[in-house]
């Protein structure tokens, strides 16, 4: 669909949903950027989209060893989309490497994206032969015939999918960033009656469940196989509490309207840009991307992936450091210098 005009797309879908009400029109644009996915799912009219953006990252992040703070980055723009909700989430498809190859056989890193995937918000997507550890870098060996020989990762795809079925957090909750940094992120998913909580790390090492009322997310979740190096950590509460009510209030809004905003001052370099995730950054298109020193007006309980760049005449020059990493508190510092190192 990426080369037909949405003015196609709008009428296209408009007339399906006359003549089949209550279809669902699932929209498959190949972008790893959120702002063109939610145009595209608004203007063309469509049901929901496959959600590319979370799917890169997955893959930079579980196989690549990037930041996990790209995938509390890419979900914080969820406020962007209709209902995040009905996204339908993947780690690789007939057009992609499949994930067994992007993460390089590593049967650990393969497990942590399936986790991922199947308590994450959304829809998750399986392509055929990943519960029979098909691999394929390209066309024709990703799109391989179904065989149906055993393999451990049947048993750990039913597991994740069956813990789905059986808590509605996992299933529904809405998504809340606790918090993320270079180093790992914790994520939450409520319900009025269930909390859950995602801890994703780097390098083997899973942060921490956060104090207070997140403790009371007392059972973890473990595959068959158990853990080698567990850089994910999934748990579920099993009663309901208070708290959940009130963390559901405070968070549902920044995903819709009404957010709380705080004011952060980036600075770096004279003559230096900013450009990053997210509407506020320019989407990571250097055109769009921000003089330093500049303040910007942020989402509490958003995190944001942001890199310096400088212009020569045509030229983009980038910072050739690692993306900065911030985590909007209600309380934390106001201002952010960037300190880049520009290639000479």
């Amino acid at each position: 669909m990426k080369h037909v005009p949405l003015e196609f797309w709008a009428k296209w879908n408009a007339d399906m949903k006359a003549a089949a009400p209550g279809a669902t029109l699932l929209g498959e644009l190949l972008d790893g950027d959120p702002s063109i996915v939610s145009k595209t799912w608004t203007q063309g009219g469509f049901t929901s989209m496959f959600d590319f953006p979370l799917g890169f990252a997955m893959g930079d992040v579980f196989c690549r060893g990037e930041s996990p703070a790209k995938l509390a980055a890419v979900l914080t723009n969820d406020r962007r989309y209709p209902d995040p909700s009905r996204l339908v989430t993947m780690l690789d498809n007939h057009d992609l490497p499949r994930i067994v190859s992007v993460c390089g056989g590593d049967e650990d890193k393969i497990r942590t994206a399936l986790a991922f995937l199947l308590t994450a918000r959304g829809v998750p997507s399986i392509i055929w032969g990943t519960e029979a550890g098909f691999d394929g870098a390209k066309e024709p060996d990703n799109r391989k015939s179904m065989t149906f020989a055993p393999h451990p990762l049947k048993a750990e795809i039913a597991y994740w999918l069956d813990a789905r079925k059986k808590n509605p957090a996992l299933a529904d909750g809405v998504p809340v960033i606790v918090s993320a940094n270079a180093d790992g992120i914790v994520l939450g998913r409520v319900t009025s009656s269930q909390l859950a909580i995602v801890v994703v790390g780097r390098d083997g090492v899973r942060p921490a469940l956060p104090p207070g009322a997140w403790s009371e997310a007392n059972k973890e979740l473990v595959p068959p196989g158990g853990w080698k190096r567990p850089s994910i950590g999934v748990f579920v509460s099993e009663v309901k509490r208070g708290a959940f009510t009130a963390l559901l209030s405070q968070h549902e809004p920044q995903w819709r309207t009404g957010a709380k905003k705080r004011s952060i001052t980036f600075e770096g370099p004279q003559g230096a840009f900013v450009v990053g995730s997210g509407p506020e950054f320019g989407d990571w298109n250097p055109a769009k991307a921000l003089k330093l020193p500049v303040t910007l007006e942020l989402p509490v309980g958003g995190a944001f992936e942001f890199k310096a760049i400088r212009r020569e005449g045509e030229r983009t020059i980038w910072d050739s450091g690692a993306n900065g990493t911030l985590f909007v508190d209600e309380a934390g510092k106001g201002s952010v210098t960037l300190k880049p190192s520009f290639p000479r």
